[in-house]
């Protein structure tokens, strides 16, 4: 008999804790999830003589997991890794020396100026706080995510409208930037401002001209479970 006894307060409280934590389990969620950005480029035009001319646009690709701050999980914590290219349309160009060496330049010409493509692939690590109005069994909710980026630049080249295209090691290879995303279920207004300017620190154009610039982007940003 105490036994039996014994064998049903110990059946009785592993069973007490399993519906403890399948009802945790039920609130309790994550939001891993993939992204797809595509943004406008704005540029600080600043610089003496520069200017961004056609459409300069930009792509990002990639997935982010998810980290659940409280028990609801409408917040949470979100680290991913991604893939991207920046692609700008303006008025620099480079001029090549004799001996191979090159410069930059800016283009006056206004025919020419949206010719000249300036392209930069990057890796990039998201980190972002996430508040959301979703549950276990919602998929249709609204969305405030913002954060930091982490960019490792690690190819870069430059078109001009006359000449080959010609791989540049001007452009800081780490970058920084806050973004900020909102919306509803799949669409999402996306900023994002950079703390880095692109070009390192001393680049110039062949008249002295610093390149101190600094990007702004606005678009769209896709999440999909």
């Amino acid at each position: 008999m105490k036994f039996a006894l014994t064998f049903f307060c110990l059946f009785l409280s592993i069973n007490l804790v399993a519906q403890d934590s399948l009802a945790l389990a039920e609130k309790s969620y994550k939001e891993d999830q993939w992204y797809a950005g595509i943004s406008f480029l704005l540029a600080d035009e600043s610089i003496e003589g520069f200017r961004l001319n056609g459409v300069s646009q930009s792509f990002s690709i990639g997935f982010i997991k998810d980290i659940s701050l409280n028990n609801k999980s409408n917040r949470a914590l979100g680290i991913g890794l991604g893939y991207g290219i920046n692609n700008y349309g303006s008025n620099l160009s480079i001029s090549i020396e004799n001996n191979d060496s090159y410069g930059f330049s800016l283009v006056e010409s206004i025919r020419l100026v949206s010719k000249n493509r300036l392209v930069s692939h990057f890796l990039e690590v998201p980190i972002e706080f996430r508040w959301r109005t979703s549950t276990a069994t919602t998929y249709k909710f609204w969305r405030i995510y913002s954060g930091y980026l982490l960019r490792y630049n690690f190819f870069s080249r430059i078109k001009p409208f006359y000449d080959p295209a010609r791989v540049i090691n001007e452009v800081n290879p780490i970058s920084h930037a806050l973004k900020f995303s909102t919306g509803y279920n799949t669409w999402n207004i996306y900023f994002e401002y950079s703390l880095t300017p692109f070009f390192k620190s001393g680049t110039q154009t062949n008249l002295g001209t610093p390149l101190e610039m600094n990007s702004i982007k606005i678009g769209l940003i896709f999440y999909v479970l």
